[in-house]
């Protein structure tokens, strides 16, 4: 049986899963002492990451491959969380494309063994999912609402699509499930993993151009904030589809001046150029991002702009 007390987090070894750790560990009850997690496991598919949390002996951390469902099984049956949070996903577009069974095993049949196990425990299970489940296009631009005809236009979202699709099935119309999609996630983690900002910061520093698209529009979120969100729902009756992204639509080579701007960095590196001429293997939505149909469900959260997500993040 699930205890309400322990929580799974699933891919904590990323910006995402490091702050729902960290969050997680500052959590308290109603009267505003005890830990409302005394117990959360962390699961990684790699070693330990080298993050403050990782030294809480509140924290189980232990490695996990998603795409295997008797690990998954394994796993959960010994934590008995009462609520998972599934972070964990193959991310990389293009690699995606290329490791195509791969990239269904872990973002298609990691959330089915989910959902599966947290069905029969009796557990809460929370999976972020992705705005690339849309196709972003001149015929169909976002950003769009949770009830949004989807169309995935890479393996890449058509694997996070077939994940959605999965819970779905598993559950039924019996089970205490969520999906939230959000888009362009990015934060900072000290000894956590890199993302686009650091990439950015440290090439601009460096004194190095960068080669940034100006025709990919998206909606970017606080890794912070999402965090909140989901723990935040995580304790809520909210089932379904939500979507918690940033609330600026903006294109990529915008915000990665509005980047450069704050930390004083020289904006004239910054070469424009359309996603076609980068040539990459897998298709990318151009007018995507998000928005919510659903903000009562998500009051008390907030979700910054882009100015002061990149004024939040910590990062000198």
């Amino acid at each position: 049986m699930a205890n309400s007390e322990t929580l799974a987090i699933v891919g904590a070894g990323g910006v995402l899963g490091a702050k729902l750790v960290a969050q997680a560990l500052d959590a308290r009850s109603g009267d505003g002492d005890t830990p409302r997690y005394p117990h959360i496991y962390a699961y990684t598919h790699g070693t330990t990451p080298a993050i403050p949390a990782a030294s809480s002996p509140r924290v189980t951390w232990a490695p996990l491959d998603i795409g295997d469902p008797d690990a998954v099984a394994r796993a959960l049956d010994e934590a008995k969380p009462g609520s998972v949070i599934n972070a964990a996903a193959m991310t990389n577009v293009d690699a995606c494309e290329i490791r195509r069974d791969e990239a269904m095993a872990v973002n298609a049949g990691g959330p089915r063994a989910l959902a599966q196990v947290c069905k029969r425990l009796g557990a809460r299970l929370l999976h972020v999912s992705t705005d690339y489940v849309f196709d972003g296009s001149d015929a169909h631009p976002g950003p769009y609402l949770e009830d949004a005809p989807t169309h995935a236009i890479s393996h890449y979202g058509h694997s996070k699509l077939e994940g959605e699709r999965a819970i779905q099935e598993v559950y039924g119309s019996d089970g205490d499930w969520l999906i939230a999609r959000t888009a362009l996630v990015y934060g900072y983690v000290p000894g956590g993993r890199g993302n686009f900002i650091t990439w950015l910061l440290g090439e601009l520093r460096a004194g190095r151009r960068v080669r940034i698209v100006n025709d990919q529009y998206n909606t970017p979120t606080l890794a912070d904030d999402l965090a909140a969100a989901l723990l935040h729902l995580a304790e809520t009756h909210a089932e379904g589809i939500i979507h918690i992204a940033g609330p600026e639509l903006l294109a990529r080579d915008a915000w990665a001046r509005a980047i450069a701007d704050h930390y004083g960095l020289d904006t004239s590196l910054i070469d424009i150029v359309s996603t076609a001429e980068l040539n990459q293997r897998a298709k990318r939505p151009l007018r995507s991002g998000l928005i919510t149909s659903r903000p009562d469900d998500l009051a008390g959260v907030t979700l910054h702009g882009v100015h002061g997500g990149i004024a939040a993040l910590g990062l000198e």
